[in-house]
């Protein structure tokens, strides 16, 4: 992962369980020595092998080595943005070892050695930098329990970029002094002080026992301060535990300008950055997903996304009529109700950051008797809007079960005045899906069930060209008369929507894979009978 280097050493040349050759040394770390090899049952492939120190082979060591595999195999299999460990075994005298991807690129700490980052490239580095947290944060499985994961020492060493020729990929590396917490106290299973001092949060150096994902949240953002401005945002005399702990616990950030006047950094991502650094673990962001809607947020307002054309929106319709978004409903399902949303009948949109990229979703909380009724029935979606009076539109789901004559209708209003309001529409456009997420009011804690329901190419290119005239839009009458126009509308139109539905039925996946399987079967019976 870094670049080899020439050094004596007994592994170099030996096989590991007659499988991996060792070839060269190309770094050490705090538990054990990183070596390209090459993996001979797969025609010589490099991978990266780390073994651990012999002089550091204790129980306590051992037991952070062996978690450090089993975190790295569960996460390195759920997101993309964690190195993946591939193997594991021990070496003939007894030394435990593991296999990872091997990594072609640079590491952060490299590439802010020569180059500034433009706010771009900050924003790409750090969006995949979150979905990587966010994947471990969301926790392991260990014996039928959830355990998030704090990493605890996030930091440019750890943070590599993949060159590749369509875009950089993002890897974090070493999970080896990462914390389990138990989902219901948030105590850690370990208590010992291990880290990185200049990018340690001020009760991660105290050795709390309540230390949670926020300590991560605090590390990030020291590392963004530093690749925004190239420099880090405490200065110390030297380099002892104490000097560090002072800085983290009592200096104050200084601003962006006084350490780099000629950074110019949009105020929504300064403000980010400094409440990632508060001191307090309440006034900092309390998970991924709120840094994750700030980034995008700055995206937006900052860069203009490509205008959508029909062509595209044609290939995408007809070549995949039912997205495969397996991965991102699994991750929905894992969702839980926010808190500060009342248990109650309601709905509302959340743009959902997954592995597979930004999701529109829908949450809607409804008994679990209704749920039930719904499941694999009919569904619908308009947009109703005036955007030539005020970029206002309101998105609507229509549940529909045609036998028992029931309906639901789901609906929100989305301001494209607002930056929220203007992403949800973009990414409805782009995606042409969005999943709907139900939750019992019975028992809200967690997400009951995920139906994906798919957009027309002329809805997307609906969307696309509101979004287009809203630059340009006039606010003829207010937000909220807006509001009472397109509800007028919205009941005027309630009743050709159904009848639509009626001809022209959307079934959900499930349902539609029955019917597909009907199909078949049916097919094949008339084959049967023919000859």
């Amino acid at each position: 992962m870094l670049k080899p280097k020439t050094e004596v050493d007994v592994y170099i040349g030996k096989f590991l369980n007659n499988r991996y050759l060792i070839r060269d040394l190309i770094g050490k770390g705090g538990m054990g020595r990183v070596y390209l090899a090459e993996d001979a049952a797969k025609g010589g492939i490099p991978v990266a092998v780390k073994i651990l120190m012999l002089n550091l082979a204790n129980q306590q060591i051992s037991q952070r080595f062996a978690r450090e595999i089993f975190i790295g195999a569960q996460l390195g299999r759920k997101s993309k943005n964690i190195v993946r460990v591939l193997s594991y075994g021990v070496t003939e005298d007894k030394t435990p070892f593991y296999v990872m991807e091997y990594l072609q690129g640079k590491n952060l700490k490299q590439i802010l050695k020569v180059e500034p980052l433009t706010i771009t490239k900050f924003l790409d580095i750090c969006q995949q930098i979150c979905l990587g947290l966010q994947c471990a944060h969301q926790g392991i499985s260990l014996k039928g329990e959830i355990y998030p994961i704090v990493h605890r020492d996030i930091k440019p060493e750890n943070i590599f970029l993949i060159d590749n020729a369509k875009s950089e990929i993002v890897k974090i590396l070493d999970f080896g002094i990462a914390k389990f917490l138990t989902e219901r106290s948030g105590m850690t299973l370990t208590d010992s002080f291990i880290g990185s001092l200049p990018y340690c949060s001020p009760e991660h150096m105290e050795g709390r026992k309540l230390l949670d994902v926020r300590s991560d949240i605090y590390s990030l953002g020291v590392l963004m301060f530093e690749m925004l401005t190239g420099k880090h945002p405490f200065q110390t005399q030297s380099n002892s535990f104490g000097t560090w702990y002072q800085a983290h616990r009592f200096q104050t950030p200084p601003a962006f300008t006084e350490v780099n006047p000629q950074v110019k950094v949009p105020q929504e991502l300064q403000q980010l950055v400094m409440s990632c650094l508060a001191k307090e673990v309440s006034d900092r962001p309390q998970n991924i997903s709120q840094i994750l809607e700030t980034l995008e947020s700055v995206k937006l307002q900052n860069y203009d996304a490509q205008p959508i054309n029909n062509d595209s929106l044609e290939n995408l319709s007809t070549v995949q009529l039912v997205p495969v978004t397996s991965v991102s409903e699994k991750e929905c399902l894992q969702k839980t109700w926010p808190k500060n949303k009342p248990i109650a009948p309601i709905g509302f949109p959340h743009l959902l950051h997954t592995n597979q990229g930004t999701v529109a979703t829908y949450w809607a909380m409804l008994s679990q008797q209704e749920i039930t009724k719904f499941l694999d029935k009919t569904y619908g979606t308009e947009f109703i809007a005036k955007i030539n009076v005020y970029p206002m539109l309101l998105w609507v789901t229509v549940l529909y079960d045609a036998q028992l004559s029931l309906t639901r209708w789901l609906s929100y209003f989305l301001d494209m005045k607002d930056n929220r309001g203007q992403k949800i529409v973009r990414v409805l456009a782009e995606r042409g899906y969005y999943h709907l997420l139900f939750f019992a009011l019975e028992e809200p804690t967690r997400c009951a069930h995920v139906m994906t329901l798919t957009l027309t190419a002329t809805q997307r290119q609906q969307l696309a060209d509101w979004l287009a005239l809203n630059h340009n839009s006039d606010e003829l009458i207010s937000s909220n008369q807006a509001r009472t126009l397109l509800k007028t509308e919205y009941e005027k139109l309630k009743l050709e929507i159904l009848q639509n539905l009626a001809v022209n039925p959307q079934i959900s996946k499930s349902s539609f894979r029955t019917w597909v399987s009907k199909l078949f079967e049916r097919f094949f019976q008339i084959l049967a009978h023919n000859n």
